[in-house]
């Protein structure tokens, strides 16, 4: 399993950036040959599910408090998974 962490880079300054990124990383796993790739994304995070969900990711699921945030808070998060054409 490859894991890769996209991080939100002042999206506001670079329009579409985000979009760009997801992309490019749903083009380089398939040349390497990986045919799906899975996101878990804070569930409050709702831009960067609509953003993955634009790009060809479905929500596959939830895990309940899993992870806290940087103030220490458990969130839940939401599965997301983008399987190759």
């Amino acid at each position: 399993m490859q894991m890769i962490s996209v991080m939100q880079i002042c999206i506001q300054s670079y329009p579409g950036i985000g979009t760009a990124l997801v992309n490019t990383i749903i083009r380089e796993a398939e040349q390497c040959g990986y045919w799906s790739i899975y996101s878990a994304i804070f569930s409050i995070n709702k831009a960067s599910i609509a953003l993955h969900k634009k790009c060809g990711f479905r929500e596959i699921g939830y895990r309940e408090r899993i992870a806290k945030d940087r103030f220490g808070k458990w969130q839940n998060t939401t599965l997301m998974e983008y399987r190759a054409s």
